[in-house]
């Protein structure tokens, strides 16, 4: 497994819109974006960049598997620019790079034979300041820091490690010597040998990402293998999908059961002349291509978009004089059949699909409606209300009215018994 490489991501490209996903400091606006990290994504090459983000001065593109620095040339105020850990092998393509004033390398691939080329493709950039090379083959070389500090004098500091002035002065005084050390030196080790497994180079580094993905993604298939339970099919799919076959064959010359599995609607009638029409509302930008026909008898089938309606004639009828037309103002197909008979009747519908034949939007038509009757009027219950309390004020009214009337003739008719209880004085008394 790589050391370097997250063994989960795929190899990235840099693209405009990965810019404005890792700029959203910047409202993903391009032109003064000044600062942008692209790191751990697996990068191959350095694009777009320079043609997109020409006021870019800090860079990220660390632990990447960048091999080579290009398309840089555009980005005149680059101050810092990060390339730890990736494959280059030479410094080039930052001359220029007038404002660089940091470049970071650590742990590349620079060997030693590329060193002296890549100090000298860092003579124009006099602004820079530190220099970061450590982890790189070319650091082995024991003459390597005086090479570095004697050929480029404006260094503040290498490695992280400040460059004294007796240390400048020194490097100066020996740089011929060193760079012909070095190229002895370079000479001498064998560059070309072969690469071994477990070697950690720039090639390796490349082969173990892909391992890694490979392995990922077995590993992924494996899980969801494991995850995955095998649902027994669906009978009323099953079923559907049975309906919505073509029809072929009938035994015992059953009719067979009438169906409407694409939900069209539809018509048939008989008009005088002795024909059976069939209108079927196709879907009008339907391609013809996708509807079939099949003509029988006592029925037929049309098959729209792989989904069978089949329906039965009222009578027998010539299949092989039957007339397909398909309407151009709505795309409705009209299927005109002869009757066996001949007979003609005045024009009247037989048959007529439904305008609902979905039972559950019946089911909800009902329920709306429903709703519908029992729903209460909020704008109008004070009205209502109004009206209820005023109708039984004078049903009352009217009551007590009523029953003062009564009260004064049960009064007077109680007046007229007291006046019959009265015994008279002229009744002879009993025996």
């Amino acid at each position: 497994m790589s050391l370097f490489c997250s063994p989960v991501k795929k190899m990235t490209r840099i693209t405009v819109d990965l810019i404005r996903k890792k700029s959203e400091h910047n409202d993903g606006i391009l032109e003064n974006l000044e600062e942008i990290s692209l790191h751990q994504l697996n990068i191959q090459r350095i694009e777009v960049l320079g043609s997109c983000c020409k006021h870019l001065k800090i860079l990220y593109l660390q632990n990447n598997l960048i091999p080579k620095i290009e398309n840089l040339r555009k980005m005149k105020e680059l101050v810092y620019l990060n390339l730890a850990l990736n494959n280059v092998k030479l410094i080039e393509d930052l001359q220029s790079c007038e404002s660089l004033e940091k470049l970071d390398l650590t742990i590349n691939f620079i060997p030693i034979k590329n060193l002296e080329k890549s100090i000298d493709g860092l003579q124009n950039n006099h602004r820079l300041k530190q220099l970061f090379l450590s982890g790189n083959p070319c650091c082995e070389f024991k003459g390597y820091r005086k090479f570095v500090v004697g050929s480029l004098p404006w260094l503040e500091s290498l490695d992280g490690k400040k460059i004294s002035k007796s240390e400048r002065i020194l490097a100066s005084q020996d740089l011929l010597t060193i760079k012909s050390e070095l190229r002895k030196f370079a000479g001498q080790v064998d560059q070309k040998t072969e690469e071994d497994d477990d070697k950690f180079s720039a090639e390796n580094r490349v082969k173990w990402h892909q391992e890694d993905l490979e392995e990922e993604r077995r590993r992924k298939e494996e899980q969801e293998k494991a995850m995955f339970i095998k649902q027994p099919p669906d009978p009323l799919k099953e079923a559907r999908k049975q309906m919505s076959k073509k029809v072929e064959y009938t035994p015992g010359g059953k009719l067979p059961a009438q169906r409407n599995m694409p939900r069209v609607k539809f018509e048939i009638k008989e008009d005088e002349n002795g024909n059976v029409i069939a209108t079927i509302h196709a879907p009008k930008y339907l391609d013809t291509s996708l509807i079939e026909v099949d003509i029988h008898p006592k029925w037929f089938q049309c098959i729209i978009k792989g989904k069978n309606l089949l329906l039965h004639t009222p009578e027998d009828v010539h299949p092989d004089k039957s007339k397909i037309q398909r309407l151009l103002h709505n795309g409705h197909l009209k299927i005109t059949m002869p009757k066996a008979s001949g007979k003609g009747v005045k024009s009247k519908i037989i048959n007529k699909a439904a305008t609902n034949t979905n039972p559950r939007k019946k089911a909800r038509d009902l329920d709306l409606k429903e709703r519908d009757r029992l729903a209460v009027d909020y704008k109008n219950i004070i009205k209502e209300n109004n009206k209820k309390t005023s109708s039984i004020d004078e049903s009352l009214h009217t009551g007590f009215l009523s029953l003062g009337r009564n009260y004064s003739a049960l009064a007077s008719a109680g007046d007229k018994e007291e006046e019959i209880d009265e015994i008279p004085d002229d009744l002879p008394d009993l025996m």
